[in-house]
């Protein structure tokens, strides 16, 4: 066999190039497009080829033009027809092989634990088809790309409001942020417990002030907290708490009423996704403090409410003891704890427990 190459604008017109010049036994080897061309490679019998060159002088000179270009038409057609007819071949077994490989990455998602709403973002992005480390490393790529970033608490800003669900933490990480401030000296903080219904939250409040010696002031008006606003000094700063009940009107009163004013919304880690993204959602959020950081708890809810939200984090707690500090936290640190190959071992352990079981 002979081969050639031909370059034409279209498959369709080189095809056309290689059965006027090779005749209908050319074979399409192969076709792709290269800048704005396509080369095909065609395959011709070599002996067969150098027979008919010398009839092909005579019986083009014997037929007609009409008549020449009615066979060119129907080789051409012919050419095409076998063409489409493989190449719908190859996009059949391409989409099967990309199906099962989309079904096997679903379950290496699923080992791994990753919530369902997220395996098209990750699956899109994938390459790696294995449970390897270097896959792991992938998803651990992706997931980086898509959370968001960290800030610090600016404390040019003269009121920081944190909101949080009862049991969150928020309190203690309240007295947290004053007695670090306190010992820095950078800022005079003020506490405020803002519109605290709930009984055993006052109690708390009264207890810990009388215990760390920090004054606690219990303000249930707006007007009130913007006139202890209105007389801070200069290095001073006013930290809030207050209760996420009634925060989503709460919240543009706040703005409306206060000139210099930070949100942020305190989140337990461990807390059920469709909660943390109804408090995620419901305002402007400057950051997002994390706490319960020290429990051995399911991180992907947060993992999962933070990519949809795109909240800055900032702050974190490792433990309910005021004496422990607050901590900075990085989507790093929420990565790292997600603990992939423990989980991929872990479940591979259980299918082995139940076949010897079986």
């Amino acid at each position: 066999m002979k081969m050639d190459v031909i370059w034409a604008q279209s498959p369709k017109i080189g095809i056309g190039h290689a059965v006027s010049k090779f005749g209908d036994d050319s074979l399409l080897l192969s076709s792709k497009k290269i800048g704005q061309r396509y080369r095909l490679i065609i395959g011709t019998d070599q002996d067969k080829r150098e027979k008919e060159d010398t009839t092909a002088r005579i019986t083009e000179s014997i037929k007609s033009t009409p008549e020449r270009e009615k066979m060119d038409y129907k080789t051409i057609s012919f050419l095409i027809k076998k063409e489409i007819e493989h190449l719908r071949k190859e996009l059949e077994s391409e989409a099967v092989e990309s199906d099962q490989a989309k079904s096997n990455l679903k379950i290496m998602l699923e080992k791994l634990r990753i919530p369902t709403s997220l395996h098209p973002a990750i699956m899109g992005k994938l390459s790696g088809r294995n449970a390897t480390p270097e896959l792991i490393s992938e998803i651990n790529g992706i997931l980086k790309g898509a959370l968001p970033g960290s800030k610090d608490i600016d404390l040019r800003v003269k009121t920081h409001i944190l909101c949080g669900n009862y049991g969150s933490g928020k309190t203690t990480v309240a007295i947290k942020m004053v007695l670090k401030l306190m010992s820095l000296n950078q800022a005079v903080p003020i506490l405020v417990s803002y519109k605290q219904h709930h009984s055993t939250s006052k109690s708390l409040m009264k207890e810990l002030s009388k215990e760390l010696d920090v004054p606690i002031f219990d303000i249930q008006d707006v007007a009130t907290l913007k006139k202890v606003e209105e007389q801070l000094a200069d290095n001073s700063v006013l930290i809030v708490d207050t209760y996420t009940g009634n925060i989503r009107e709460e919240i543009p009163e706040l703005e409306k009423e206060l000139q210099s004013v930070n949100f942020h919304l305190v989140n337990a880690c461990d807390s059920f996704v469709a909660a943390q993204e109804h408090f995620l959602n419901v305002a402007k959020w400057s950051s997002i403090i994390v706490t319960r950081l020290e429990m051995d708890s399911n991180r992907w809810p947060l993992i999962q409410s933070l990519v949809n939200t795109n909240i800055p984090l900032s702050l974190g707690s490792i433990s309910p003891d005021l004496k422990s500090q607050l901590v900075s936290v990085t989507k790093e640190d929420l990565l790292n704890q997600l603990n992939f190959t423990n989980s991929v071992e872990s479940n591979e352990f259980k299918e082995k427990a139940a076949l010897e079981a079986a």
